[in-house]
């Protein structure tokens, strides 16, 4: 069912509003397929995301208050709405989901992330399954082999029987490198914005 337009505008921007203040966006570029509530198919080109929402570019025009359904590779088949027309190919998109479902997206999207960029091993496809994964972690020109005990898009707790890098050390992780900020039991915690300017718009 189609929303007035006058009717749909604040509710709309409510949901953007709540959406900036309870979810950090990070780059995020990939291609997803998706269709308009007309039926009409489309690919487009993600900027960035959150648990709550994307940024897409698309080279066909898009309403404010247009109901999409967006099938993303890893995550399956979401529906959003468009909360704002940001030029003529970008478009910020709502995603429209229950709460338990936007905390398995957010949960998916960390995942999607950082594996690539730590170099994480997938426990799905791993022989020996880990809490959370292997990473080589190089500091104080050394490689070490760590276990993943937590990791969200900003950062990644190890644990480790060597010897720990010192605070404020560089760690890099595969393709990511960061911060040693903190201690935890047998490990510590590395924080990727300390090295590299995040997205959290």
């Amino acid at each position: 069912m189609q929303l007035a337009p006058a009717a749909a505008k604040p509710s709309l921007r409510r949901m953007e509003a709540q959406d900036r203040r309870k979810y950090r966006r990070v780059s995020w570029a990939v291609r997803v397929r998706g269709l308009t509530g007309d039926g009409e198919e489309f690919t487009c080109t993600t900027v960035d995301v959150c648990a709550g929402g994307l940024r897409i570019n698309l080279a066909r025009p898009l309403a404010q208050g247009e109901n999409l359904v967006l099938y993303i590779d890893d995550i399956g088949r979401v529906e959003g709405v468009v909360t704002r027309v940001l030029n003529e190919i970008g478009y910020a998109v709502a995603f429209n989901v229950p709460p338990r479902k936007r905390d398995k997206i957010a949960d998916q999207l960390t995942w999607l992330i950082n594996k690539d960029r730590l170099g994480l091993i997938d426990e799905r496809e791993a022989e020996r399954r880990t809490a959370g994964g292997q990473v080589i972690a190089i500091y104080n020109k050394t490689s070490v082999a760590c276990a993943v005990v937590d990791v969200s898009i900003f950062g990644v707790a190890l644990r480790t029987p060597a010897p720990r890098p010192m605070i404020g050390d560089r760690v890099q992780i595969g393709e990511g490198a960061g911060t040693c900020v903190r201690y935890i039991e047998g490990g510590f915690a590395v924080d990727f914005r300390t090295l590299h300017g995040t997205d959290i718009g």
